[in-house]
């Protein structure tokens, strides 16, 4: 028996980090920090999921045919029964020979490694029943992760769960951390072979261009820097494959920063980490003050926004928690 639900789900939402004692001290700057705030505004999906909603995938479940019965009703999270055959399978397209790593409720559990045409396929099983949240996330040949993809699942026993079509995000880098105003600037990164990738920078006016990437997934952008103001400007990518039916997009990559100024000035060796948001390669408590400062604030700066959605809150802790390495 199969069922098939179309879902719109999003890919921004993060669990707190693995190491145990960073874990319970970042707790204990929620607990103790917190409440200095006001309580933030968020939606949910039907699944339980944070909104800001930007990607279509498909999840159908198939029922074994172990006997049994015992009609269940729907627990939640925790310890339901378990068997063998409960598990979700997650399929979709990285980049090409990349690393694909697999998270459950923030701990990095499985990885593959994508095909040449970028395709990979992951399964966890033996699952209790209960509710998880799964995230995924490619890892590209120079050892730039992408954004995560997460969605929350409520498994059921003996139900093979599987979640197709997810599409991750594009990484990025740029060659410069200052451009001189009329130079270019290169953004580059890796993504699905022969997709095109549309690269966005944020200036007083959007600027907007597409590439398309070679057959091994790289892409490359020599942005002219002349329309651009002095000062500080963002950029991002997303891919989108036209040459399939169903037309799919990735959500937007992380955002990177550069500032248009009176000379070039290399970028350094990156940290790569989308949280360190003052550049010392540490996230850390000054990187979580930056954070709180804008907490129930309008008019937050893009790189310190984390899922996108013009707020600072809970699911913006949680990521910067992700990526938090003292």
């Amino acid at each position: 028996m199969k069922s098939m639900i179309n879902i719109k789900l999003t890919n921004n939402f993060n669990k707190f980090i693995n190491n145990k004692n960073k874990k319970a001290f970042f707790l204990f700057l929620f607990i103790f920090l917190f409440p200095l705030f006001s309580n933030a505004s968020s939606c949910t999906t039907t699944l339980g999921g944070t909104c800001n909603l930007n990607d279509s995938i498909t999840i159908s479940a198939t029922v074994g045919s172990s006997g049994g019965g015992g009609g269940g009703g729907g627990g939640g999270s925790g310890g339901g029964s378990y068997n063998p055959s409960t598990s979700v399978t997650f399929s979709g397209f990285a980049y090409p020979l990349s690393r694909v790593i697999l998270l459950q409720d923030g701990q990095e559990i499985l990885n593959t490694v994508a095909g040449p045409d970028a395709h990979f396929s992951i399964t966890v099983s033996n699952l209790n029943t209960g509710v998880y949240t799964f995230s995924i996330l490619g890892e590209d040949s120079n050892g730039q992760r992408s954004t995560l993809f997460t969605i929350p699942i409520s498994t059921t026993s003996n139900v093979a769960t599987d979640v197709s079509g997810i599409f991750i995000a594009p990484t990025i880098e740029i060659d410069k951390e200052q451009v001189k105003q009329g130079d270019t600037i290169t953004v580059f990164g890796k993504t699905v072979p022969n997709a095109t990738v549309i690269i966005q920078t944020h200036s007083d006016n959007l600027i907007q261009d597409t590439v398309t990437s070679d057959n091994s997934g790289g892409y490359i952008y020599n942005l002219n820097t002349t329309p651009l103001e002095y000062g500080n400007h963002i950029t991002k990518s997303k891919s989108s494959l036209t040459n399939v039916n169903t037309n799919p997009t990735s959500s937007f990559s992380k955002l990177l920063s550069f500032k248009v100024g009176s000379e070039n000035i290399m970028k350094k060796d990156a940290c790569g980490n989308i949280a360190d948001f003052n550049n010392d390669c540490h996230v850390n408590l000054i990187d979580f003050s930056i954070m709180a400062y804008w907490y129930h604030r309008t008019g937050v700066p893009k790189e310190i926004d984390l899922n996108g959605d013009s707020f600072i809150n809970l699911v913006d802790f949680s990521i910067l928690a992700y990526h938090w390495n003292g």
